[in-house]
C-alpha cells in the first residue's frame, strides 16, 4: 500500500492531465484501500484544490473549525447507492497549496495507521496544526516585542536629550530602511539568550549605509527581569519625555507594529555596538548589485555578531546618538 503523501502526488498528476469544464471539476481518489472513494482530491476550473471528504453514515453535520483560510461546505453526493454527504474543503490561496497537501497526506498517512474514519482524522490533523500555528504565532509576537522593546529604549535615550531632534531621527522618511536616520543612521537590534548570539537583517539593504553618510549597528541582550521594565512603561515614559503616545502609534505598521504590552519586563543586559563599514558581514545590494537581487522578495538572515568585525566601545553610543 503507497504512503498517503505518495497517493497526494499521484493524484496531483491525474488532475494535472485533465482539464475540468467551466462550472465542473475533475477528482481522484486517494481513500484507503477499505474504500478509496472516501477521500478525494479535486481541481475545478479554476485551478483551486479541493479535499472532498465522506461523512460516515449515520453522523450528523457539524461546523467545522477551518475559517477564511480553508473554507469547506458540506456536499449531498448522489451516487448508485444513495445520496451521501461530503465535506468539501478548499485552499483559495495557491501559496498555502502545497501546505494544504501536505496535511492531506499526514491525514492519510494517519488513517492508514489507525483505522478511523478519513474525516476524523483531518480534524484531528488540523487542530495539531493549529497549535503547531498558535505556538508559532506567540513566538512571532514574542520577537516582535523583543525588537520594539530594543527600538523604544533608543528612542527614549533620545528623547531624554532631545525630543525634537529623537521625533525626527526615529525611522526617518516613511520605508527607510534604518531605525533612525538624520546625517548619519544606526541601525537597532534586540535579541534575548547568551549562546552564540545573532540578529536578523532583513533586505539586502539593512545593513548598507545611506549615500555619504555613516552607520552603526547597535545590538541589545535582555534579559526579562520584574525588575525591568516593559513596553507599556517605556512607552509612557517617552511620552513623559515629549514624544506623545498618539505620535507613536501613528508611526505603527504592519511590518514594524507599535504595541503596548504591560506583561513582560526587560533589562538591558550587554550592549555592542559596530561601526558598519565595507568589510563588514551581510547581505548587502552595493556589493552584489541591483541585477543579483531582481528577483529575491522577502529576505532574512541571522547576523553572527560574534563573528562581526568594527566593534567599538559601547561607551561611544551617547556621541553615535548626537551625531545622527
Amino acid at each position: 500500500m503507497s504512503t498517503g503523501y505518495a497517493r497526494v502526488e499521484h493524484a496531483l498528476k491525474i488532475l494535472g492531465a485533465r482539464r475540468p469544464r467551466i462550472g465542473e471539476a475533475v477528482a481522484a481518489s486517494i481513500g484507503p484501500d477499505r474504500n478509496m472513494h472516501e477521500a478525494r482530491l479535486a481541481k475545478d476550473h479554476l485551478g483551486i484544490v479541493h479535499l472532498i471528504v465522506s461523512l460516515p453514515a449515520g453522523r450528523s453535520r457539524f461546523a467545522p473549525p477551518l475559517g477564511d483560510v480553508l473554507p469547506a461546505k458540506w456536499l449531498d453526493e448522489d451516487f448508485e447507492d444513495g445520496v451521501k454527504t461530503s465535506l468539501d474543503v478548499a485552499s483559495t490561496d495557491p501559496s498555502l497549496t502545497p501546505t494544504f497537501l501536505s496535511l492531506v497526506g499526514e491525514m492519510l498517512s494517519r488513517v492508514d495507521e489507525t483505522d478511523d474514519p478519513c474525516i476524523d482524522e483531518l480534524m484531528r490533523v488540523l487542530s495539531s496544526w493549529r497549535e503547531a500555528l498558535s505556538r508559532e504565532g506567540r513566538t512571532l509576537s514574542r520577537q516582535r516585542l523583543i525588537g520594539l522593546f530594543g527600538e523604544l529604549t533608543v528612542l527614549a535615550r533620545l528623547a531624554e536629550e532631545d525630543p525634537v531632534q529623537a521625533k525626527s531621527a526615529w525611522r526617518g522618511q516613511a520605508g527607510y530602511r534604518h531605525d533612525f536616520f538624520l546625517s548619519n543612521a544606526l541601525e537597532v537590534k534586540a535579541y534575548t539568550g547568551t549562546d552564540s548570539p545573532s540578529v536578523e537583517i532583513h533586505g539586502a539593504h539593512q545593513l548598507d549605509p545611506p549615500i555619504g553618510a555613516s552607520l552603526h549597528l547597535l545590538t541589545l541582550r535582555l534579559e526579562e527581569s520584574p525588575a525591568g521594565e516593559t513596553i507599556a512603561e517605556l512607552i509612557e515614559r517617552i511620552d513623559a519625555l515629549g514624544l506623545p503616545k498618539g505620535l507613536l502609534f501613528e508611526r505603527s505598521t504592519d511590518e514594524s507594529p507599535i504595541a503596548s504590552d504591560d506583561a513582560v519586563a526587560f533589562v538591558v543586559a550587554e550592549e555592542r555596538l559596530f561601526q558598519v563599514s565595507s568589510d563588514f558581514p551581510g547581505v548587502r545590494a552595493s556589493v552584489l548589485g541591483a541585477e543579483a537581487l531582481t528577483a529575491v522578495s522577502r529576505l532574512r538572515y541571522s547576523l553572527l555578531l560574534d563573528a562581526c568585525p568594527g566593534r567599538i566601545d559601547a561607551d561611544l553610543l551617547p556621541a553615535v546618538l548626537e551625531n545622527l
